[in-house]
């Protein structure tokens, strides 16, 4: 039933490797039944949207901006301020995870610019999105826990005026189709991770990379192809 019930709503076969006897059935499925309910009072705020599961304490602000595919999930106090200049577009089956935010705008007077994401996105939990810059993300990416994607960097040259002053740079920052980025990865900004990459847990991804490669490291380096 759980398999048939979440290949119904992806549109894509799945298959468990668990057999759920009925107590634990009914407890999902009552489970995903509140964050229904909760998604559908957040539904009202956005500008499109399919159905959308929100776990305890998830928020969106500035919904308007948003346009999204079918079955977005929400995790526990997960937010997603989506105030921005040109908006925030998700495809279908995106899942961000518990404690995750995406913030488009930090301070008012320097409004985000845009994000957009693909279908059958996953964001793990802790995950941080900074969208000062424009941010693309593509299809079948796979965040790990704590990952940070930045797109904007304070100036600083100017030895006689303080730091914050200064303004700030943006950058656009992407991650193409088919990517996995590993726990605790740093994606700095203007970088563009190639299709198909595997960012090994605790790099810091400071250039671009190649298609198809695996990269570690602080900064990250390709250490090998992954057909190698």
């Amino acid at each position: 039933m759980i398999n048939k019930l979440i290949s119904n709503l992806k549109g894509e076969k799945y298959e468990g490797n668990y057999k759920f006897n009925f107590l634990e059935i009914t407890v999902v499925l009552f489970s995903k039944a509140i964050e229904l309910i909760r998604g559908f009072y957040i539904k009202i705020f956005l500008s499109k949207a399919g159905l959308i599961f929100a776990k305890r304490g998830a928020r969106v602000t500035h919904g308007k901006k948003i346009r999204c595919g079918k079955n977005l999930s929400l995790g526990r106090f997960s937010h997603i301020n989506a105030l921005s200049q040109g908006g925030v577009e998700i495809g279908d089956n995106f899942s961000v995870g518990d404690f995750s935010t995406i913030e488009c705008t930090g301070i008012y007077r320097a409004v985000g610019e845009s994000l957009k994401i693909g279908d059958n996105v996953g964001i793990n939990s802790y995950c941080f999105i900074g969208v000062r810059g424009e941010v693309v993300i593509g299809n079948n990416v796979i965040f790990g826990p704590r990952v940070t994607i930045l797109s904007e960097q304070h100036n600083y040259t100017n030895i006689d005026k303080i730091i914050k002053q200064q303004g700030e740079k943006r950058y656009k920052t992407v991650i193409e189709d088919n990517v996995w980025i590993g726990a605790g990865v740093t994606i700095m900004p203007g970088v563009t991770i190639k299709s198909g990459t595997v960012v090994g847990a605790g790099a810091v991804v400071t250039r671009d990379t190649e298609s198809n490669a695996v990269v570690i490291g602080v900064p990250a380096k390709k250490i090998k192809s992954r057909n190698d």
